[in-house]
Formats: structure tokens, C-alpha cells, sequence
């Protein structure tokens, strides 16, 4: 573990940074670029939201001049910076790539500093060199981050904000700090990336519920630092819910959920309580929203106001839902389960299979495995990387399971007789786990490994904790029979 003990000084996290530069760009140039496989499901929209927003038209649709609501801002604005710069002159996707390659250019050289960030977060989580510089090293060769840096998507820009959001989030829980200066650099963050990624408003929630249940000062101090954290954050993305309240009348910031549930989980429900096929079950939600649509769509310009026919969506799918909660839920950890066991390899999968512009109806995970692992054709190289990819999974689930018996089970078995390590493992697994179960649980209408990207670093270094604390245990051993 020498190696591993070095300090963070300017060489050595130049030399990090520098390699996660390269592995990056090698991939981007080498691999994506050529087959422009950095456009995927989400990136159409992406592109059109950043047209309009360089028409000076802001977040509207070109087509009909009606409003987006289904994405935030964020990532189109970033986009749209590269489009001013280079011109629009053509509407098609492809015909802009000049600007598209240029952002996902910077996108690499920014999403090169996260393994950096990712070191500081294990060190301040675990106090230890080892754990933070080999998750850190783990991060800049990691496949998930690698592909996501070079993909017209919102996961890498998402990121930067994210681990400094973690960074100053975890830093409240240390009496020595600041925690009123570390709670609203944190919510900042987190407002920051949600304004990118609209998933932010479940972490805000999940953090308050982390800091009122596993802090270790008093109730009184707990709670303000709960309502500090809610005010600050709210703060933050209160523009745009102020711009959809002006603009349709009702409160929300981002509706996304009620497409969500109407296209991946309602039309299940249909499928088995009324034997339709998938597609059929789609086909009859979406009927049912679009004339429900039509009526809003005229009281709301009656009013004076535009229709977000993601609401309607969410009153098309509730019912259906409410009536069927069993299934639902069933259905819901089974994408959760996809989300959490996943391989990124997948992504190699979708590039080989040439499906990388779009997602399928309904996707299996041992159906998703089984392809990344012998059953769909690709290079030896990418099969490689499958392989490498499977054995850092077993092991850092093996981490995680066997993590979770020492530090989580066996202090409750225990109870007093427990050691001062095991302890101080047990406080920040608990800290930790709510946030990673936050990342996996809102993936449940459609599940994928990308989703839990952020999640990856809390994951990692969970895991080392065990994979440390084992090693440290048999060295002990050796040391105390060698005597």
C-alpha cells in the first residue's frame, strides 16, 4: 500500500489528472467521434433546446414555439454556447457537429478533474490515502465515466457539481468545520447540478432526511440545519419554478416524472391486467393522455396559459398506479435492480448493435448481461473491457455485501461489543448508504447502469472500506503469530 501513501501534492494529481485526460480523448477521437456514437437517446433534445436557446427563443420547442418543460436548462445552455460561437446553419443534429465535438471537447477536459474531486471526498469521508487514492485511480479508468464524459448527455457536466455537492454535504457532519458555511456551499452545488440534472430535488430530500437521522449533534441544531439546507436549495432553482408557474399555473419544476410513469410503468400495469402487448399498452396510455390533452390544452389557453402535457401524462398514469400498487412496485425494483447490477459495458453492447440512438421499449437485465458477455458480436477489445469490467464488479459488490454484514449487521448483533474501527465504519455506512439508495430507487420506470453513475464514488468507497479493514485484519494476524 506504499504506493498508495503518497501525499495529494501538484505532481502527483497533475499525473491524474493528465491520465484521465488521455484515456478520455483517446476514447472520444479514436471510438466515439467516428461513429458519432456520442449521440444518444437524449441527445435530439438536448440539441433542440440548445438551438432555441441561441435563437434567443429560450427554452421553447422550434417546431411550435410552445414551452419545454420536459428538460431543465442546464446542459442546453452549455450546449448552446458552442453553437453561437460556430453557427447554426442547418436544423438536422448532424449537421452540427463542429459545435457538438467542441463541447464535448471541454465536457472531457472538466470531467478530468473528477477523479481529483473524487479523491478529496474519500479522503474527507475515510481519512485515509490508500482508500482515496485508489478510488481516485479507479474513477479515471472507470468505463461508466469514461463513456458518459464523451457523450452528448447531461451525466458529465451533472458530476462536476455533484461530488463537490457530496464534498461539502459530508464535511456538515465534522464538528471541527464551519457547518453553516459547508451547508450552503452544498445545497448550492446540489441547486446547481439540479438546474442539469432535475433528479436533485429526491437528493435534497434524502439529505435531510441523513442529516436529521445520523448527525451527532442535537435535535435543535439538526433541524436548522435541515431548513438552512431546504431554504438555500429552493433558493437556487426557484427560477424556473417561478418561469413555469408564470407560464402554465402550476407549481413544478421539472414534470418529467409524469412522463416517466405513463411510458414505462402504467402500460406494464395495462399489459398483464389487460393482456395488451407492450406497445398496444403504450399506444392506449398515450391515447388516453393526448385526449385529455386536447380538452386541457383548451382551458388552459382560455385562461391565458400554456398546457405541460407531462402533468396530463401523470394524471393518466396515477390512477392506473393506485389501482395496482403491488404491481407497480414489483415492477418498479425489478428497473432498480437493472439500475443498481448493470453492466456499463451495455453501452458497448447498444454501439455494436447500433442502437445507441435510441432505448427499447423494455429491456431484462439477464437479457443485458448475457449480450455484454458472449451473445452479441463485438471486437475483442470491447469483449476485453466487458471481462475487466465483470471482476471490478464482483468485487466491489463482494465489498459492499460483506461491508454491509461488519459494519451495518454485526454492530446491531453486537451491540456494545464492538471495536472503535468498526464503529466509526458503521456511522459513515449509514451516513452513505441513503445517498447511494437515493440515486438507484428513482430509476425504477426504466433502469440502467448510467443512473447510478453518481452513486459510483459512494459505491467505491464503501467497499474499500471492507476490502481495507480485511486486509489490515490478517496483517494484524500475521504480525501477532510471527511474534
Amino acid at each position: 500500500m506504499k504506493i498508495f501513501g503518497y501525499s495529494p501534492n501538484r505532481k502527483n494529481l497533475s499525473l491524474l489528472f493528465i491520465i484521465s485526460f488521455l484515456v478520455r480523448i483517446i476514447v472520444f477521437l479514436f471510438f466515439i467521434r467516428p461513429g458519432e456514437y456520442y449521440k444518444q437517446p437524449d441527445s435530439n433534445d438536448y440539441h433542440h433546446a440548445a438551438m432555441s436557446i441561441s435563437f434567443g427563443r429560450g427554452m421553447h420547442r422550434l417546431d411550435n414555439n410552445r414551452p419545454m418543460f420536459w428538460r431543465t436548462p442546464g446542459y442546453p445552455l452549455y450546449l448552446s454556447w458552442f453553437y453561437r460561437f460556430f453557427g447554426i446553419k442547418k436544423f438536422a443534429f448532424s449537421e452540427n457537429s463542429p459545435a457538438q465535438i467542441a463541447s464535448i471537447v471541454v465536457q472531457i477536459i472538466l470531467s478530468s478533474l473528477i477523479p481529483i474531486l473524487v479523491f478529496f471526498l474519500a479522503l474527507l469521508l475515510t481519512k485515509s490515502l490508500a482508500i482515496a487514492w485508489i478510488t481516485a485511480w479507479i474513477i479515471a479508468l472507470h468505463l461508466g465515466f469514461i463513456l458518459v464524459s464523451c457523450y452528448l448527455l447531461t451525466e458529465a457536466l451533472g458530476m462536476i457539481f455533484i461530488i463537490p455537492f457530496f464534498i461539502c454535504f459530508y464535511k456538515i457532519f465534522d464538528l471541527a468545520t464551519n457547518w453553516k458555511k459547508n451547508i450552503i456551499f452544498a445545497a448550492i452545488f446540489l441547486g446547481l447540478h439540479t438546474w442539469i440534472r432535475p433528479m436533485g430535488q429526491f437528493l435534497s430530500v434524502a439529505s435531510v432526511i441523513i442529516i436529521l437521522l445520523f448527525d451527532s449533534v442535537n435535535w435543535k441544531i439538526r433541524i436548522k440545519k435541515a431548513l438552512l439546507f431546504l431554504f438555500i436549495f429552493f433558493s437556487i432553482i426557484a427560477p424556473w419554478f417561478i418561469r413555469n408557474y408564470n407560464l402554465t399555473g402550476k407549481i413544478f419544476f421539472c414534470p418529467m416524472f409524469g412522463l416517466y410513469l405513463n411510458t414505462f410503468n402504467a402500460p406494464k400495469i395495462i399489459r398483464e391486467t389487460k393482456g395488451l402487448p407492450l406497445k398496444k399498452a403504450i399506444d392506449y396510455q398515450y391515447g388516453l393522455a393526448n385526449k385529455k390533452a386536447i380538452r386541457e390544452y383548451k382551458l388552459a389557453r382560455a385562461a391565458g396559459k400554456q398546457l405541460a402535457t407531462e402533468l396530463v401524462h401523470l394524471k393518466v398514469a396515477m390512477p392506473v398506479i393506485l389501482q395496482h400498487p403491488f404491481l407497480f412496485l414489483r415492477d418498479w425494483m425489478k428497473e432498480v435492480a437493472k439500475s443498481t447490477f448493470d453492466l456499463y459495458s451495455s453501452q458497448l453492447v447498444a454501439i455494436a448493435k447500433k442502437t445507441n440512438h435510441y432505448d427499447p421499449i423494455e429491456e431484462f437485465l439477464t437479457e443485458k448481461l448475457t449480450e455484454c458477455l458472449y451473445k452479441q458480436k463485438m471486437s475483442f477489445l470491447m469483449r476485453a473491457v466487458v471481462y475487466i469490467e465483470l471482476i471490478f464488479a464482483i468485487l466491489l459488490w463482494m465489498g459492499l455485501l460483506a461491508g454491509a454484514l461488519l459494519f451495518l449487521l454485526y454492530p446491531l448483533i453486537k451491540k456494545y461489543n464492538v471495536s472503535k474501527i468498526i464503529k466509526q465504519h458503521s456511522l459513515l455506512w449509514l451516513r452513505i448508504a441513503p445517498m447511494i439508495s437515493a440515486f438507484v430507487v428513482m430509476t425504477g420506470g426504466f433502469g440502467y447502469a448510467r443512473l447510478r453513475l453518481p452513486a459510483e464514488p459512494l459505491m467505491i468507497i464503501l467497499s474499500l472500506t471492507f476490502w481495507l479493514w480485511i486486509s489490515s485484519y490478517f496483517a494484524y494476524n500475521q504480525a501477532k503469530q510471527k511474534r
